[in-house]
């Protein structure tokens, strides 16, 4: 079974097809569609260009890696600006996390039309803008990571605090005395391999209690 439409899997399948790449950047200040060399196309109502007017034109993508373990796939999109004032608009760091599409698609030659329905190769978010100079030459890459990235972010808020615990659970006071406790409680995250040296954890709190005069449990 293919994941391409029928209509796209036999054109591919041809003597002869034309082949193409399409990108769509939904930036906070703009959207920007853009095809693989000098043409235009019309995808879903949406048209596609060589180079868009205020921004510039797509250079070259990276191969797509697939992820594994706690790693999704990713790529990078290098854009060449239209000038300096598009290479900072597209290099803004709030561009973080706008939604970035890379698609590759047939086109039928006598109408000009799309063939069946483009194939997504990733549909992900902007990790990081990076302005790159060279010679005679300006671009920026886009750090590419699939939207699957978002699930894997540790959740860095949540930490195993008196503070945090009564953000979720006001009024209880099961934590404010429980200091000294060295266990790590990872959240979000795998814990770290290796040689990690450990107490016994609330044991350890119950067995400093028992040790002071009076102590009740």
């Amino acid at each position: 079974m293919t994941v391409l439409s029928p209509a796209l899997d036999a054109a591919l399948a041809g003597a002869r097809v034309t082949m193409f790449g399409a990108l769509k950047i939904e930036l906070p200040a703009m959207t920007a569609r853009l095809l693989d060399g000098s043409a235009e196309i019309e995808i879903d109502g949406e048209d596609y260009a060589g180079a868009v007017d205020g921004f510039g034109a797509w250079e070259s993508i990276e191969e797509i890696e697939d992820g594994f373990g706690d790693e999704a796939p990713g790529t990078t999109v290098t854009i060449l600006p239209e000038d300096d004032a598009a290479a900072a608009l597209i290099s803004d760091p709030d561009n973080q996390y706008s939604p970035i599409t890379v698609m590759v698609g047939a086109r039928d030659d006598e109408t000009g039309l799309i063939i069946g329905e483009p194939y997504v190769a990733i549909r992900g978010v902007i990790d990081v803008p990076i302005h790159t100079f060279g010679m005679r030459e300006t671009s920026v890459e886009l750090d590419v990571v699939s939207e699957m990235e978002l699930l894997m972010f540790n959740d860095e808020d949540r930490v195993m605090s008196p503070a945090f615990h009564h953000r979720v659970w006001p009024g209880e006071l099961g934590m404010d005395h429980c200091t000294g406790v060295t266990d790590n409680g990872y959240w979000g995250q795998n814990p770290p391999s290796g040689g990690i040296q450990t107490t016994r954890g609330f044991s350890a709190v119950r067995q400093a209690i028992e040790n002071r005069p009076n102590a009740r449990l």
